[in-house]
């Protein structure tokens, strides 16, 4: 779901197992919210993403 306000907001959910990945942290980490029907926030601009990223991809 997205909404394109003045900043935009946006909300999702993936379901399990998207990583591939059975070792990841992340291989299970939306399960419950994805069976809840529950959305997870969106973060685009570097003020949301402060204290959510584990790391920051930089290319080159």
């Amino acid at each position: 779901m997205v909404s394109f306000e003045d900043r935009v907001k946006a909300m999702a959910v993936m379901a399990g197992g998207q990583s591939g990945d059975p070792a990841s942290k992340h291989f299970k980490d939306q399960i419950e919210i994805y069976a809840e029907g529950r959305l997870r926030p969106i973060y685009f601009y570097p003020d949301e993403l402060k204290g959510h990223i584990e790391r920051r991809y930089q290319p080159g």
